[in-house]
């Protein structure tokens, strides 16, 4: 019994098919056969078999030297009656053994049929993983309903083992099989138990489940070495050697309650959570460091880009302020040049003899009075740009032979207006004088200085000025 006590719950299973299986009840002999094979019972019962007919040679001779004549002389009469009930043991040995060996080898032939006749086809079309696990679950849902713990359905089992491993899970493996008859009450009442859903749930604990009937769950039972269904594997992250891989911790085969399930996850829980905690927090640690880099690392580009675009705004800004002074100290030499070009020409224009002229008299912003005479055929402009001679003729008479500048439209600052009633006379190119009666054979203009105009005075003056000081 002491044996008994040190096993676990699955070498107890274990234990348990072996002796229904070889008609053994020496538990000791039993225990100790399945510890030299490692605990499986195919290969348990093969040794069994190979070790039968050395065994009862042994047996039978240790019989015999116990009912030897030097061993058992005061006890004759017994010693008859031993050796009679000894012939009656060999003799039923001898019949029973045929028929033994021959139930056990129809069992293994048994075992090993039924493993071929459902292991899934290799010539049926071949499913992948994320549509196996939609059908397993809708299968499950449509015989067992809708509670049952959250399996994995976002691939198979091999994007559930990275999921976990990544999310430093665990990961509970569920395989089932239809051909086992503990397989509908596994399903119906232990997958179904609120304890142990509620279990799973409070542990994140990512559950993938198939069906030995398809491929991917087929080959997962290979790949775990799964001999009995239902089978379950707990599986996480252990660290071995400095290097980190998914392992089975534990694995539960055969019938089992949700109770027996949670006790030994508790178990696993507190004999490795402390490392997956450890695990979890190296992560944590790294991640935070990492989205700090990351924080850091952005806001040094969002200061580099701010900057940049501080750097490029100030230089549009003064790309544009120089082009503006650029074009303005351009107007102002084009302006300068037009008007010089009017001191030389409109002041010094004459009326052919015997043509007639009208008289203009113009009183100007400062007060002063100028009159003069111009041809019926000359335009309205002729007015204005006499005016804007007489104006800078002091000024602007050093320079000859200036002509005009390209590109360039002329804009008067002033207007002019007739006393009464007021006709204000603009700078049009088409009008004749002759054509203005008002203008016609004499006329009073008064010339207004429009608003603004004495500060762009000043400020062109400024810019010929720094024009000069450029030269």
């Amino acid at each position: 019994m002491d044996a008994l006590n040190t096993l676990t719950d699955h070498q107890r299973s274990v234990l348990e098919q072996y002796q229904n299986r070889t008609y053994s009840e020496d538990i000791a002999s039993s225990i100790r056969i399945l510890q030299e094979n490692n605990w499986s019972i195919e290969l348990a019962e093969q040794s069994s078999y190979q070790n039968t007919d050395s065994r009862n040679p042994t047996i039978y001779s240790t019989n015999n030297e116990q009912g030897s004549p030097s061993s058992t002389s005061a006890l004759l009469g017994n010693s008859s009656t031993s050796s009679r009930r000894l012939s009656n043991k060999r003799f039923l040995w001898i019949f029973m053994w045929p028929f033994s060996l021959a139930w056990r080898i129809l069992g293994n032939i048994f075992q090993f049929t039924a493993r071929l006749l459902y292991r899934p086809s290799i010539t049926a079309p071949r499913r992948d993983a994320r549509t196996e696990a939609d059908r397993f679950l809708r299968d499950f849902e449509s015989t067992y309903g809708a509670v049952h713990p959250t399996f994995f359905s976002e691939g198979g089992y091999t994007q559930a083992l990275k999921a976990a491993k990544n999310e430093l899970k665990y990961m509970l493996v569920i395989l089932c099989s239809e051909e086992h008859d503990d397989n509908d009450k596994f399903c119906r009442e232990t997958l179904t138990d609120i304890e142990l859903l509620d279990f799973l749930h409070q542990n994140q604990v990512i559950t993938w489940a198939g069906n030995v009937r398809y491929t991917e769950a087929y080959q997962v039972s290979n790949t775990l070495q799964a001999t009995t269904y239902p089978f379950l594997a707990i599986i996480a992250l252990q660290q071995t050697n400095g290097a980190s891989k998914m392992s089975v911790i534990d694995r539960i085969e055969g019938p089992v309650s949700a109770s027996s399930i949670i006790r030994r996850f508790d178990s696993v829980i507190s004999r490795i959570g402390h490392s997956l905690e450890h695990l979890r927090m190296e992560r944590t640690q790294r991640e935070t460091e990492r989205r700090l880099r990351q924080e850091q690392d952005q806001a040094y580009r969002d200061s580099l880009n701010a900057d940049q675009r501080k750097q490029e705004l100030l230089e549009k800004k003064k790309e544009a302020a120089l082009k503006a002074k650029q074009i303005k100290q351009e107007m102002a030499r084009k302006r300068k040049q037009y008007i010089q070009y009017l001191c030389q020409h409109a002041l010094s224009k004459k009326i052919p003899e015997g043509e007639k002229a009208t008289k203009i008299s113009f009183r100007l912003s400062n007060g002063d009075r100028v009159i003069r005479q111009f041809s019926g055929d000359d335009t309205l402009v002729s007015l204005y740009e006499y005016i804007e001679a007489y104006s800078h003729m002091d000024g602007e008479m050093g320079e000859k032979n200036v002509s005009l500048p390209e590109k360039y439209t002329h804009q008067y600052k002033f207007t002019m207006h007739s006393p009464f009633p007021k006709t204000v006379y603009l700078p049009d190119s088409s009008k004749k004088i002759i054509d203005e009666k008002g203008l016609w054979p004499s006329a009073t203009l008064i010339v207004d200085t429009n608003e603004g105009d004495d500060d762009d005075d000043e400020e062109e003056e400024e810019e010929e000025t720094d024009q000069e000081e450029e030269s």
